[in-house]
């Protein structure tokens, strides 16, 4: 690894493996870059607009204004959720304030730079022939500061077994002494032959949770107005105040700049002395992944975690004053803690000037430090973050550019930035270099961003949570706590509040902290120490959101009925179709999202979601598990492979042919250009609804290309069984990675059934054509990035066609509980695209083609023509009719 040219082709690719938390760092254009000038490196790290304004402050000033502050006291007043929190927060406090003692504080928050709760494989579940992640799985607590415990081998580390006996010391400010643990190197992603060091990690997660408590004893002051609160919260900032100047510029990674972190910021991938890196490692003056994993409390590339508890901590107590009227904090103390905690933390965060889901977290953190301390060159930082943000990164309609997952994890960044800015004006007697002032600011109704929150609306399954395209977990959901926030700024957007009572009751008496949103609820954190990866998708400081942002009187409003519309976002490219009075019986998404960072192998991948159950499932996102590129590749999704290729990535597009919906019957139709050998490759998937849950989809997949062309699904669950058709194993076939593989003629109609753990059955027919080959068999299907389904395996169906010509897919899907199956039978009419559906109810033709034409069915007497068709059957009678040119 001491070759500098690989290190800096990192930087210019896409990070497959690391933290799997990448967005392309572009330098995105901005629409007020014409209107504004933003201050350049230098001018942020001039800190003298701070000596001239800073007093000119009114405190709170950041996220907790006064009349949050006001909101919140008439909360804990009127109802019983917020008297739980706020004497859960009395609780937390009382649990550990007797431990803020100078000793504690000297424990806790070392001079030896903090290292990262990440990057730390366990030595001891590889010799036990454990899984290893390259994080490790670790749990700390602080009634054992100095040590973590191996979730997956329950060893504690330090370790006798493992010593740290490989010591790195450094020269530049205080010696400091950084300890790595000795024996085979790991590799932790692309860092071929890194080493864990527990007390890094250790020294990391301390400082967590000491901000976080910080944070806590302030808000127990604003609520409570006691004193002592505040006393022991300035004890902890003079303390960080204290050691964070000498803290390096470090990544998780175990490299170390021995330098000013000043001149580390600067020239970060060309530092001007060697780095302390781990052996056999050698120095190439270049910090392994730059920016990106960047940081000093941290070394996660997010050090904004850090900072935005330290600064609201200081914005809500710096104020505070003693029984006698004089002010708490000195004023060497306040410039101190401004100068050293404050404006320190900024020197690196501000020479990233590449947009990424890190990085603008980092920029709404210097944001807010210029807020607090009275530098407005600061605050233009975040704004220009914020509006690279949100007219760059995410879609011109509102959606993400990448998966729900990343973008709840970018809307993280940015929240706080708009509920800060709020009526933000710079100081009095402040003008930039142009002259001009920030004057009431308002992001969230004078720029895109109320797309932003439309489309996360939008985008919801009738779960409540998020369909796992591209890379985004199962369980992915909008926090209420977001939702709080959505409620409060947008009052004119009933839909919103719709929302909020479906999850916390009419009533509203669930709320932000309750346990029911919290899945690491503890007695002992009020705001828990950032769990990642789940926890990107929360805003920082979430568990208080009702308590100061929801109106006392809000849940006397009437109440709105909450409803999800058909919805196909012209930038993201997926198609929703739904069914249910109010939207959220079933969901049907169709994908032609483009090629992009944390997208997947997806193009034209089929979701079908009914009745809390996934039908046509997406495995979902692995996060850093090295086995990751198995949910990725186009073989786990329900789409078509040619000639066993996995789908290409560069340069695939997609377009949306069609989006049209009736009373009972919708269409969608989609093309991409997943493969360079396809002249064809489109997808039609209608659904048809009958209303009462009696519903069903009917898909055409069209293509032509390549010699080998597989339609592939796959079944939720094992639970499943194969109709109409017998196919037979053969031990000498070899498909794909499957194993179990059993095949037959496909040449016919036949079916299959699965059922979910809920009861819910899905049943697929497929209409099979000449030539056409079947398989069923046993693959990959694991969706926990934590091992808890190590092994885990589902059923695979591949359609198999051969040859150049054009080739058409005919599927027909039904979700449906015990019983209750509408589906009787199915016909393929016309190879063409003309299919005739059974049901319960009488008789549906479905015509999808590749052009346009005309069939007559004399039977019944009907005319369909044009590119789609469809019509109803029912006691003799046509019942209804609709058609597309």
């Amino acid at each position: 690894m001491n070759n500098k040219t690989h290190r800096r082709e990192f930087l210019k690719q896409s990070t497959l493996l690391g933290l799997g938390l990448y967005i392309n760092p572009i330098n995105y254009p901005s629409k007020y870059l014409s209107k504004n000038n933003y201050p350049d490196t230098e001018q942020l790290m001039d800190w003298s607009d701070w000596e001239k304004y800073r007093k000119k402050v009114h405190h709170p000033c950041l996220t907790i204004k006064q009349e949050n502050k006001e909101l919140a006291l008439k909360n804990i007043q009127n109802h019983d959720w917020a008297k739980d929190h706020f004497e859960r927060i009395e609780q937390v406090i009382q649990n550990h304030i007797a431990k803020i003692t100078p000793e504690f504080l000297l424990e806790m928050i070392e001079e030896t730079t903090p290292g990262d709760p990440l990057w730390t494989p366990c030595p001891s579940c590889r010799d036990k022939g454990l899984p290893v992640h390259p994080h490790g799985l670790w749990a700390w607590d602080v009634e054992k500061p100095h040590e973590i415990q191996c979730t997956a081998c329950h060893v504690v580390f330090p370790n006798n077994e493992y010593p740290e006996e490989i010591v790195l010391e450094t020269k530049w400010g205080k010696p400091q002494k950084i300890s790595y643990c000795g024996g085979e190197p790991f590799v932790i992603f692309r860092y071929k032959e890194g080493r864990p060091s527990f007390t890094a990690n250790v020294r990391a997660r301390r400082v967590q949770w000491i901000a976080g408590f910080c944070k806590t004893l302030a808000e127990g002051y604003l609520l409570t107005g006691n004193l002592y609160y505040a006393a022991k919260c300035r004890e902890i900032l003079l303390r960080l105040a204290e050691c964070y100047p000498g803290w390096l510029v470090h990544v998780g990674y175990g490299e170390y700049a021995d330098m000013a972190p000043k001149t580390a910021a600067l020239n970060i991938m060309n530092l001007p002395e060697p780095e302390l890196c781990p052996p056999p490692n050698k120095p190439d003056h270049a910090l392994w992944t730059g920016f990106w994993s960047a940081g000093r409390a941290s070394g996660v590339g997010l050090e904004a975690d850090f900072v935005r508890k330290v600064v609201t901590a200081y914005d809500l107590t710096c104020q505070a004053k003693k029984t006698d009227g004089s002010s708490l904090f000195s004023e060497a103390e306040k410039i101190k803690i401004e100068k050293d905690l404050l404006l320190e933390s900024t020197l690196l965060l501000v020479c990233d000037k590449k947009l990424n889901n890190k990085s603008v977290s980092n920029r709404t953190a210097v944001a807010l430090v210029g807020m607090c301390v009275g530098h407005p060159g600061l605050v233009r930082f975040g704004l220009e973050g914020f509006d690279m943000t949100i007219n760059g990164w995410y879609l011109p309609d509102g959606t993400t550019s990448e998966s729900p997952f990343y973008g709840l994890m970018t809307l993280g960044g940015i929240w706080d930035m708009a509920q800060a800015g709020q009526g933000y004006s710079d100081p009095e007697g402040y003008r930039d270099s142009d002259g001009k002032r920030i004057e009431r600011l308002d992001l969230y109704h004078a720029t895109n961003y109320k797309s932003v929150w439309e489309a996360f609306y939008n985008g919801l399954q009738g779960d409540l949570k998020y369909p796992p395209y591209a890379d985004s977990f199962v369980n992915t959901t909008l926090d209420v706590a977001y939702v709080d926030l959505m409620v409060a700024n947008y009052p004119e957007k009933k839909s919103y509040l719709a929302l909020l009572k479906e999850m916390c009751g009419d009533a509203l008496l669930l709320h932000s902290g309750s346990q029911r949103f919290n899945s690491e609820f503890t007695e002992s954190e009020v705001e828990p120490v950032l769990r990642l990866p789940y926890d990107l998708t929360k805003p920082n400081g979430a568990l208080s959101f009702s308590l100061y942002y929801r109106k006392p009187q809000l849940s006397q409003e009437s109440n709105p009925v909450l409803k999800f519309t058909d919805w196909c976002p012209p930038n993201l490219q997926i198609g929703h179709f739904r069914t249910g009075v109010d939207g959220r019986e079933s969901l049907v998404l169709l994908s032609a999202s483009p090629w992009g960072t944390h997208h997947e192998n997806d193009s034209l991948n089929l979701y079908y979601w009914k009745k809390g159950t996934a039908l046509l499932s997406d495995l979902g996102y692995l996060w850093d598990h090295p086995q990751k590129p198995n949910n990725i590749r186009a073989l786990a999704h329900n789409t078509v492979l040619l000639d066993e290729q996995n789908q290409i990535k560069k340069g695939r597009g997609g377009e949306i042919l069609l989006f049209k919906t009736f009373p009972k019957v919708k269409v969608m139709e989609m093309a991409s250009t997943a493969y360079s050998q396809a002249l064809v490759y489109k997808r039609t998937t209608i659904l048809v609804d009958h209303g009462n849950g009696q519903s069903y989809v009917v898909d055409f997949f069209r293509v032509q290309g390549g010699e080998i062309q597989d339609y592939v699904f796959h079944a939720s669950t094992n639970d499943m069984e194969i109709l109409d058709i017998a196919p037979n194993p053969d031990p000498e076939l070899s498909l794909y990675d499957f194993s179990d593989i059993r095949t037959a003629k496909g040449n016919r109609t036949w079916k299959s059934q699965w059922k979910s753990e809920t009861g819910v059955y899905t049943k697929a027919w497929c209409l099979g054509q000449e030539g056409e080959e079947m398989f069923v068999s046993t693959g990959w299907g694991q969706r926990d990035w934590k091992n808890a389904d190590i092994g885990a395996t589902i059923p695979y169906f591949v359609r198999r066609k051969r040859g150049n010509e054009l080739q058409t897919f005919v599927s027909v899907f039904e979700g449906f509980e015990k019983g209750t199956s509408i589906v009787k039978n199915v016909e393929l009419i016309d190879k063409q695209g003309l299919v005739r559906v059974e049901t319960t109810l009488g008789v549906d033709y479905i015509m999808s083609l590749h052009n346009k034409g005309e069939v007559s069915i004399e039977s019944d007497k009907i005319k369909l023509s044009g590119h789609f068709a469809a019509a109803s059957v029912q006691n003799g009678g046509l019942v209804w009719k609709e058609t597309l040119p």
